[in-house]
């Protein structure tokens, strides 16, 4: 993820009594967004992860709301961690998440392996046996 001089970015603490449901964006950060609201913002993680938001706007103030209960949740935010949004201006923020040593939060997640050394071909081995009559 490249930055560059389009990018618009805004801290934000996590406070779970204010932020476990919804998180409200800073009231400067409005002028970055289209007059007509997305419904929906996408948040792009380390991984390559995503959640896709909805937005919505109660009187001057924007808020993250359904789905952001998932990202808390995927992303074990507690009291304390910082995360730095970066706007894309296109519907996307990467987020950065910092523990409580203001360390960046990197997570492995499990993958799964797959051995591929027993398919020689793309073809099924039934395929091939039905085409030796």
């Amino acid at each position: 993820m490249a930055a560059t001089d389009e990018d618009q970015r805004f801290l934000m603490p996590f406070i779970s009594h204010k932020s476990a449901e919804s998180l409200a964006i800073p009231l400067g950060f409005n002028e970055h967004f289209p007059d007509t609201l997305p419904n929906t913002v996408d948040l792009l993680d380390y991984c390559g992860r995503s959640w896709t938001i909805r937005m919505k706007r109660r009187g001057e103030t924007l808020f993250l709301t359904v789905g952001w209960e998932n990202f808390v949740k995927d992303n074990e935010l507690e009291d304390g961690k910082m995360m730095n949004f970066i706007y894309d201006c296109n519907r996307t923020f990467h987020v950065i998440i910092f523990g409580h040593g203001s360390v960046s939060e990197f997570r492995v997640f499990p993958q799964v392996v797959i051995d591929v050394s027993d398919y020689a071909t793309g073809e099924d081995e039934d395929e091939e046996e039905n085409n030796s009559y």
